[in-house]
């Protein structure tokens, strides 16, 4: 599929990451590739989970074991992608860090946890209960060991693989059929949301998404929505640590 080349991002504060330039021909990954990579990842994740159940490994473990086995296509299939059919993750991912991103990173988690905390003032409100995360729920059916592990994978890798995916993967993919930037924060951040399968969580985790967009769009760099997403896991891991 030949695809236009990328539109350069909005003018900013920071400067814009690396664009393909005249010696790099545009990639020849788009939007199928982000289709195939995600629904890769529901049904790798959902195989495992129905063929460890048929075995008889507790529910726990087999959603653990599962998302693992789903990050292979969530996070490894941009990674071939890129290698294969465009010019590295470096440059099709705009996958660079610098040492203002974790500053960027700190101020749109801040947003985040703003946003969270006012979140579950509505809900709780609204409903009575608190909302329930599925990290939460499966870190607590499982034992002391699998409980550590759980946690620090989502805080650890989950911000790589997932930014990777909707801020690597389909932001250049978006980009490149000439969406618009704020189209394209709003795409992504909404595909976020709604891959979690989380229904309580769908606002704060659309917040969350925008939050890592946003840095995505005005940086031009996948780092700093990298540290803002570690960030934002990196303190609701500690959370439900504290309540195990």
């Amino acid at each position: 599929m030949t695809s236009e080349p990328p539109s350069p991002e909005p003018s900013g504060p920071v400067q814009p990451g690396p664009l393909p330039s005249a010696e790099q021909p545009p990639p020849r990954w788009g939007v199928p590739t982000a289709i195939g990579s995600l629904l890769g990842f529901i049904i790798l994740s959902n195989g495992v989970v129905i063929g460890l159940s048929t075995v008889g490994v507790d529910s726990t473990t087999a959603q653990i074991v599962a998302i693992l086995v789903g990050w292979l296509s969530l996070g490894g299939w941009p990674l071939l992608a890129a290698r294969r059919r465009g010019n590295g993750p470096r440059s099709d991912f705009a996958l660079g860090f610098r040492p203002r991103d974790l500053g960027i990173g700190l101020l749109a988690a801040l947003v985040v946890y703003v946003a969270g905390a006012i979140y579950l003032v509505v809900y709780l409100s609204l409903t009575g209960a608190e909302p329930t995360s599925a990290l939460g729920t499966t870190a607590e059916g499982a034992g002391a060991s699998w409980q550590i592990i759980v946690l620090a994978v989502q805080a650890l890798c989950a911000p790589f693989v997932e930014e990777l995916h909707f801020r690597g993967l389909w932001w250049g993919a978006l980009r490149r059929r000439g969406l618009a930037p704020w189209l394209t924060l709003l795409v992504t951040a909404l595909l976020f949301a709604v891959v979690h399968f989380e229904p309580t969580r769908v606002v704060f985790l659309f917040a969350a998404g925008l939050a890592c967009g946003f840095v995505r769009m005005r940086t031009g760099r996948l780092g700093p929505a990298i540290v803002t997403h570690f960030l934002v896991n990196l303190l609701a891991a500690v959370g439900l640590l504290s309540l195990l």
